[in-house]
């Protein structure tokens, strides 16, 4: 079975270059001050040569989608740059990837379900193989042996690539609370076993329940990582992954440790890895009380980045400060929010200055809100950073509470209609591989959705949107002519 070509060769694209190296023309200045555009322009010009009419000229979800990230953001481009560790492997690597990229945009639960899916007719021409039914290109097995020596720099290659180029394009710009550009930083263990586990996992004791119905105590296998989660009113997206490493993993990178690295470290990491990648993209960090302490917030301030930090033991500075001098006085803000039927009060200090391992002031705020025939619920949340201690009391609230898109958005969504509660090939390389490919759909998806489409956002169920128009892309499989020509388009990019 192969891939269906063109009969003859459409014009070649300007070679893919760095955007911050030197441009190749000679002049010695930087590619993006220089032929960047030029070579952009042309480009979008031999694009449609590439791409068939019938792809070009559809409303169909599915069609509009390819077509839209094939043009806007170079997905055959990015597939065909990915590379892995096999010695002179029989099946192309955007091969595979590109399976992997259409299964998780369509929820294929597992490998075992992506093979089946590769002996569809329609499934083949999605991407982009001649249709024999029951004849699959290739196995899981050799999935799963893709996904093990993937290279992860290339992967994540291609998700910052997608959200510099939407930047370019202005997303973002409309997306924010107050001027800051958000960031929300959180652990997440997508799935835990008792049994099943590589050299990578962590452990940990838990007490489970035995058939007698007593409790032993047992090793329990698992894997955590931190993410990094764009926060905006119209769109979110994941600008970055990182592993919580084992001990066998930080004495292979680092040499010797003792014990498990913890989320806070992991974060650190990510961090650095944001500010290298995006600079003062971003503007302001949000995360959970796990962050409220002084080398987290130095960390922010060495950065340049503002951050607002839920705040929970009363104990502990700053809240402790905060709460003696807040003590018996009246609310600086009282405020009624027709839409969400709040009724708010705010009180306010700043200034704060007890956090031994922090240098700045810190302002800190606590939120009491009340709705009809419930009890109050109550936010404390700590502001760092001169341009963040600025912002708005309501504004603020906001930001903190925007959070929790990273929960609901993100992680639940995930686990529940992504499949990434599943095991797709337990190895820490492959875990991580299968994590970007999906995110890269994921983010790719929400930017069609949200952008191209420009659907509102349902605050009540963010996810309904997007998993309606999912099932919509797979009644949609069955539509496609032809194959897409995905070497072709891997040729011109």
């Amino acid at each position: 079975m192969g891939l269906r070509t063109s009969a003859c060769r459409p014009e070649s694209h300007p070679p893919p270059r760095a955007r911050n190296a030197r441009c190749c023309c000679g002049s010695g200045r930087k590619y993006k001050r220089c032929c960047y555009e030029r070579e952009e322009r042309r480009r979008r010009q031999l694009r449609p040569v590439v791409l068939p009419a019938w792809l070009l000229n559809s409303n169909g979800k599915l069609h509009q989608f390819e077509k839209y990230v094939d043009q806007v953001f170079d997905l055959p481009g990015l597939l065909a740059r990915q590379t892995d560790g096999r010695r002179a492997p029989e099946i192309p690597t955007a091969d595979v990837v590109n399976s992997l990229f259409h299964g998780a945009l369509l929820r294929i639960p597992s490998l075992n379900a992506l093979e089946g899916d590769l002996k569809d007719s329609d499934f083949q021409k999605l991407v982009g193989f001649q249709p024999t039914a029951e004849v699959k290109p290739f196995s899981a097995e050799v999935v799963a042996n893709v996904l093990d020596k993937l290279h992860l720099p290339g992967l994540k290659s291609a998700v910052e690539q997608v959200i510099q180029k939407a930047e370019r394009n202005k997303v973002f710009r409309e997306g924010s609370y107050g001027g800051l550009r958000c960031v929300a930083i959180d652990g997440w263990e997508p799935f835990a076993s008792y049994d099943r586990h590589c050299p990578h996992c962590l452990v940990r004791r838990v007490k489970k329940k035995t058939a007698s119905g007593e409790s032993e105590e047992v090793q329990q296998y698992y894997h955590r990582y931190v993410v990094a989660f764009l926060l905006g009113p119209v769109v979110d997206v994941v600008l970055g992954i990182e592993p919580v490493l084992n001990e066998e993993a930080r004495a292979d990178t680092l040499g010797e440790h003792a014990g498990h690295e913890g989320e806070l470290t992991a974060a650190c990491r990510l961090l650095n890895v944001l500010y290298q990648t995006y600079g003062r993209f971003i503007e302001a960090i949000v995360t959970d009380a796990l962050y409220a302490n002084g080398p987290w917030m130095s960390r922010l301030a060495d950065y340049g980045y503002g951050g607002f930090i839920v705040l929970k033991k009363e104990h502990n500075e700053p809240l402790k400060e905060a709460l003696s001098l807040m003590q018996n006085q009246p609310p600086r803000e009282v405020y009624d929010d027709p839409n969400g039927k709040e009724h708010i009060e705010f009180w306010d200090v700043d200034q704060i200055e007890t956090l031994r391992n922090y240098k700045g002031q810190v302002r800190v705020i606590r939120a009491v809100i009340t709705r009809p025939e419930q009890a109050p619920s109550t936010w404390c949340f700590a502001i760092v950073g001169e341009r963040a201690r600025r912002i708005s009391r309501r504004t603020a609230l906001k930001i903190i509470r925007s959070r929790w898109h990273i929960e609901n958005t993100g992680f639940n969504q995930w686990i529940q209609y992504w499949k990434l509660g599943h095991v797709f090939r337990h190895s820490a390389n492959a875990i991580l591989a299968v994590l970007l490919i999906w995110t890269l759909a994921f983010n790719l998806l929400q930017l069609f959705v949200y952008r191209r489409l420009k659907r509102p956002r349902r605050p009540k169920d963010p996810t309904n949107t997007i998993r309606h128009l999912v099932e919509t892309m797979l009644r949609e499989i069955a539509t496609l002519p032809e194959p897409l020509p995905w070497r072709v388009l891997w040729d011109s990019s």
